[in-house]
């Protein structure tokens, strides 16, 4: 089994290296199925989810060894089932959370105990909507949710405060996005309005093959002005290329580069693009 951890790494570690500091034990609260963590570099802050514990822990940025989270969303009010993934705003100082049953919650950034959403976005009127992933654009003031409507795989883009049965403004969806289906990690470069998601390939295999875990997870760069069965601006693997199961990604402007995790190589790879910034 898994042990629940933070671990912090130096920019420049390669190979083997020994994490610099790790978060960890009872105290911490983490759960092992933990697969979002989300900085705020504003508020010098990183949250995660407790999808078992069906919380959300928010830590200081300097947290180290078997230390407690400096806040805790958990309890009835807070409509919280299973996420496992979240994205902070630290401009417009909230928290949002897709719910693999519940959509897309919201809470102020500052909310501690059993707090009740400020908003929830339950996507098109009639239609099944599940979100596995999102991420803010608070220049365009959008949000952008992974995950499917009645089936339909890809990318919708609602306006940032949307609630309840809203419709999106577009959606990325279609077999030229390579979505199916759609699973991992999303962040977006505001500077370029570019739409950067990590699909880890989970799903359906083949006809008679069953479920899990595909050859053909990549990381793909939309646009936010994208609309319809658009393939991605770049893309970084693809059918049995280097990645597995490309859980995580982010960005690193300063040095032109881009941080992925694959769950399936139980790594972290470091790629120099300098062409999306």
């Amino acid at each position: 089994m898994g042990h629940p951890q933070i671990a912090a790494f130096a920019r420049l570690a390669d190979g083997s290296a020994k994490a610099t500091r790790n978060v960890a034990g009872q105290k911490t609260l983490l759960g092992r199925v933990t697969h979002g963590i989300a900085y705020d570099p504003i508020h010098d802050e990183f949250t995660v989810p407790q999808p078992l514990g069906q919380a959300i822990l928010t830590f200081r940025g300097g947290a180290n060894g078997e230390e407690p989270p400096i806040r805790v969303i958990q309890g009835s009010l807070t409509q919280l089932q299973y996420s496992h993934t979240l994205t902070t705003d630290p401009v417009h100082n909230e928290i949002f959370v897709p719910d693999s049953e519940g959509g897309v919650m919201v809470y102020p950034r500052e909310a501690n105990g059993n707090v009740a959403p400020i908003r929830i976005l339950k996507g098109p009127a009639g239609a099944r909507f599940r979100a596995t992933a999102l991420a803010v654009d608070p220049v365009s003031d959008l949000l952008v949710v992974a995950g499917s409507a009645n089936g339909q795989q890809g990318l919708f883009i609602f306006n940032r405060t949307d609630e309840g049965n809203a419709t999106p403004k577009s959606a990325i969806t279609g077999p030229k996005t390579g979505l199916r289906p759609v699973t991992g990690s999303l962040v977006i470069y505001p500077p370029k309005g570019w739409i950067i998601l990590s699909n880890s390939g989970q799903g359906p295999r083949g006809p008679g093959e069953g479920t899990g875990w595909s050859d053909e997870s990549f990381v793909g760069v939309w646009s936010i002005n994208d609309n319809g069965d658009v393939p991605p601006r770049w893309r970084i693997g693809g059918p049995k290329g280097i990645l597995r199961m490309a859980t995580g990604v982010v960005l690193d402007p300063k040095n032109k580069s881009l941080i992925v995790s694959d769950m399936a190589l139980n790594a972290v790879m470091t790629f120099s693009f300098p062409e999306i910034f």
